[in-house]
């Protein structure tokens, strides 16, 4: 799999994939953060969640969490990365994540931190991506 500076990562099979841009992958999270909030927001107005903010934005980060883990445990994609036409793999199979290994990833994504680290990293993974051993490709043409 190689980079947008042609480079190739150890782990990879040498598929020839590009990596997504960071910048791609910045819109897909606010895309997918947006989705939550509004989810969030029409769960409240419904009465399904809390009143007080202080809860109602745990709610919203524990709605991050569980649709993140979702998407990345069951397929390899979500709203903002399909829109965005990127996936996130699996660095050892190219298949996806499984729930374990999506679930540390959406928890280190949702602290925004280790997602900032894609930015000094060669091949643009960020601490979420290398503890969960994910990589986010370009999706291919269908």
């Amino acid at each position: 799999m190689t980079s947008e500076r042609g480079a190739k990562t150890p782990e990879t099979t040498g598929t020839g994939q590009d990596l997504a841009t960071v910048s791609a992958r910045f819109v897909a999270l606010v895309i997918d953060w947006t989705a939550t909030v509004l989810l969030a927001y029409g769960l409240n107005w419904a009465g399904l969640l809390s009143d007080d903010p202080f809860v109602f934005n745990l709610e919203i980060a524990l709605l991050f969490l569980v649709y993140y883990t979702c998407c990345m445990g069951l397929r390899t994609q979500s709203l903002g990365m399909a829109l965005m036409k990127i996936a996130c793999v699996s660095t050892a199979d190219g298949g996806r994540l499984g729930f374990a290994r999506a679930f540390v990833r959406a928890l280190l994504l949702s602290l925004l931190l280790p997602a900032l680290t894609a930015f000094v990293h060669p091949y643009s993974r960020g601490l979420h991506d290398l503890a969960a051993g994910s990589v986010v490709l370009k999706a291919p043409a269908e």
